[in-house]
Order: C-alpha cells, then structure tokens, then sequence
C-alpha cells in the first residue's frame, strides 16, 4: 500500500506539478536519466540517480504485480544496493531492498529475494543497525509465511504437468495400438506429439538447473552467515558440530556470541526445511544477536521469552491463530570465570555426560513463536557447575525422527541419548565422524526425513 502510494505521489508530481509534461515527455525523461548514467558521475550522485531510476520505473508500470513484475529491470536497483551498500546508506539500502524483494517474489523468483533480504540483514548487524534489523524482519517474516503456501502451489502445478506428460504418453501406446493400419498418420501425429513432449522435457530440465542454481548460491549464503562450527571451536577447541540439512539449505541453525566471560550457545529447529525453513532462520539469528545486544539481561530464559514475543508479533500470530511458523532452541550459557552453565529450552533438552552418567536438564514444553501463544507462561533457566571432563550434547530432532533400520521406524530420542552415553569417551574429534556414519547406516537407502543438527562440547 505505501509503494503504490508513493508511485502515486510520484505520477501527481510529474503530471499536476509540471502540467506541460505528457506520456512522451516522461519516457524522454527517463531515458535522459539512463544516458545521465554514462557521464561517470561520483558515487554519491550516481546512487541518486539510480534510486529516482528505481522509483521512476514504478510510477511509468503503475500498480505492480504478478503480470507486469517481469516489466522492471532490476540491474539499475541492484547497482543502488551495491552504492548504498558501499556508500553506508542504510536507510536507503532498507527501502530498494524491500522493494527488489517484493517484485523478485512477485516474478517468483524467491531464491533472489531470499539472497538479497540475507545480504541486507548481514550488513544491519555488521555495523550493528539494529533498529534497522528489527523494522525490516517483519516484512520478511511475513513473505516467508506466504511462501509456503506459493511453493505448494508450484509443487501442484508441477504434478499436473507430470500427469498431463504421463497421460499424453498414454494416448500416444492406445493410439499406435487401436490405428496399426493407419500407420502414416499416426506416423505424423506421433512425430508432432513427441517433439513436443522433447521441449516440454527439455524446458522442465532447464527450469530445474535454474532452481538448483539458485538454491546452491542461497546455500552459500546461509553457511556464510550460520556455519558457527569454527566460532565455536575458537571458544571450545574439544568441540564439534554435526550439521546434516536435508535440502540444501537448511531450517536447523546453530548460533553462538560471547559477552566477556559468558558464552551463548543455541541449538535452533526453525518450521519447516529448504528455503522456508532457511529464510526463518536467518530472520532467528539476527533476532537472537538483537536482543543478546539491545538487552542487559543476560538469563537464556529471558533471551526465550523476548525471542518468542519477537516473532509472534513480527509474524502477527494473535490475529493468525492458523500460523504456526516459529521454532525449537536449546539456549545454553557458559560463564567461563565460574565454570557454571545455565540452561532454558523451548522443546529441546540438554544432556551432560559426567564419568558415564547423564544428566538431562529438561526444556519448557513451549515452542518460540507458532500457535501456541501463552505470555503466562514463561521459560525457566536450570542451573548446573561444571567439572572438568564433563561433555555437552544438545540436538534437534532431526537424528531422533530419522526412519531406518530393518523395520523401519524412527531412530528415537532414547536410542540417541544411550548412543552418547555409551560412546562419550570416544576423543572429540572422532565423535563428529561416528555419529554421521551411524545416521547414514541407520538410515540406508530411506530418504532423509528432516535436517540434522548435533553439538558437543567437552570442558
């Protein structure tokens, strides 16, 4: 509603402003924009250009949306991310990359927007812009929760084409079988059907190494931000991470920063998998940097709770009781002067291995965000010292829901929490290699069910 409102604005101003200007006179003026492009003006003037550039292509297509999307160039826009970016123009940088994603998810093309929303965000938080962290994740989050159901639509469509190539072969067999007399006939009409199945084919084949491509750069995107594995073993050097995403890009995420002395470790399983699931995530770990900095409370308790009023107001989940986007985290704290540790889960638990005993600290029975809104009740930290020698586990459920085995049923939490037991004096730096060959061996030739996220940390 504001970007046409503002388009609006901006057809008043060029046509009641400057009555003497007419349709002809605007494409003139545009193309003298664009020509003013090539006097190499400096930076700072280029970025102006190409912001009216940007916002004077929306005022000559009207009313964007899924028809005319593909009319707007978009090279002009992203070269002002590139200048805003370059120049330190955040504000600037907010407004064009909102608009850019609205129409790359317009045109369906999600996995450009999902990199350019990725590509903003990174920048808010490495010169920490926090405000413009928070202002600019409700916009995302809601795109995501429409995602899903534009993906599922795609999936449909894509299943409809399959059955309508199946059933056109189909005809093709009766055909040949029910007219053998009518053999150059059927001769011609079967040439001119399979060279159509060929471009169909062909063109299904294309659009899917586009698709591959563009979730292989997102993929690159999200390990660049989320991949915490080395953050971690410069904190902790007997550590690992076992990450094993089910698509290429994955909703588990681990995040990790250190205040001082404390350490915030937190094991996250967003809703969902593949790019839904991704985009949460990278939404999940701005959030969880904002509020570790915008805060002085430091309980992982409270980091909980203002995590889950976070996103249930972002994706506006009191008027949607339906949503169920949100996710599961295990949020440790690590104070490392006093050697205690403190814990608080949404639906995740932490398991300490001491000399062959476990001790389990139990999470809240509460998810961050989805259906479940309840403000009264609030998550709760477990306390425990730490001994030399001790080991940490924390998880998603990926590994524990995994089906496999010769009668093919799910792994179980129990089964995973004997296995750690059992194996916990194995040396750190061969426990990440046994357990990926135990979940591969377990789940044989079944596919695999959800992304798999697994830490350990020995003291």
């Amino acid at each position: 509603m504001i970007r046409s409102l503002f388009c609006s604005l901006f057809v008043f101003y060029l046509n009641v402003g400057f009555p003497q200007i007419n349709h002809s006179d605007s494409i003139s003026f545009f193309n003298n924009l664009l020509s003013s492009l090539k006097s190499n003006p400096n930076d700072t003037v280029k970025l102006n250009k190409l912001f009216q550039i940007h916002y004077y292509q929306q005022a000559l297509i009207g009313e964007l949306n899924e028809k005319n999307a593909n009319k707007f160039e978009t090279k002009y826009t992203r070269e002002a991310i590139d200048l805003a970016i370059k120049l330190r123009k955040y504000d600037t940088l907010k407004s064009l990359t909102v608009d850019l994603g609205y129409i790359f998810d317009l045109s369906k093309n999600f996995d450009s927007s999902f990199a350019y929303y990725s590509r903003c965000l990174n920048e808010f938080e490495t010169n920490n812009k926090n405000e413009l962290t928070y202002s600019i994740a409700p916009t995302i989050l809601y795109y995501n929760s429409q995602l899903q159901g534009v993906i599922e639509e795609n999936n449909k469509q894509a299943l409809l084409q399959k059955q309508k190539i199946d059933m056109l072969t189909y005809i093709a067999i009766a055909v040949l079988i029910a007219f053998t007399l009518s053999i150059i006939f059927f001769f011609i009409k079967s040439k001119r059907s399979n060279s159509q199945l060929k471009i169909q084919k062909e063109e299904i084949e294309k659009r899917k190494i586009e698709i591959d491509n563009s979730i292989s750069y997102a993929q690159n995107i999200q390990e660049s931000i989320l991949f915490n594995e080395a953050k971690l073993k410069n904190i902790f050097s007997h550590s690992f991470v076992l990450f094993i995403p089910r698509d290429k890009v994955s909703g588990d995420f681990l995040w990790s920063n250190r205040v001082d002395d404390e350490v915030f470790i937190a094991v996250a399983d967003c809703t969902g998998h593949g790019v839904p699931g991704a985009l949460l995530s990278i939404v999940g770990h701005f959030l969880f940097n904002a509020i570790l900095v915008g805060s002085n409370e430091k309980s992982p308790a409270k980091i909980l709770d203002q995590l889950h009023i976070e996103i249930v107001k972002s994706l506006n989940q009191h008027s949607h009781l339906n949503s169920h986007d949100g996710m599961d985290v295990g949020l440790i704290k690590i104070c490392l002067n006093r050697n205690q540790l403190t814990f608080a889960g949404a639906h995740r638990a932490l398991h300490l291995i001491r000399e062959g005993q476990v001790i389990t600290l139990k999470g809240s029975r509460k998810p961050i965000g989805g259906a479940q809104i309840d403000y009264k009740i609030n998550f709760e930290d477990s306390f425990i010292s730490l001994q030399k020698n001790d080991i940490i586990y924390c998880y998603s459920d990926g590994y524990a829901d995994q089906m496999g085995g010769e009668k093919r049923k799910k792994f179980m939490a129990k089964r995973l929490i004997d296995l750690l037991q059992q194996n916990y004096n194995l040396p750190i730096a061969e426990q990440k290699d046994f357990y990926k060959k135990t979940f591969e061996n377990y789940k044989g030739e079944n596919e695999q069910t959800d992304d798999i996220l697994l830490i350990g940390i020995k003291i």
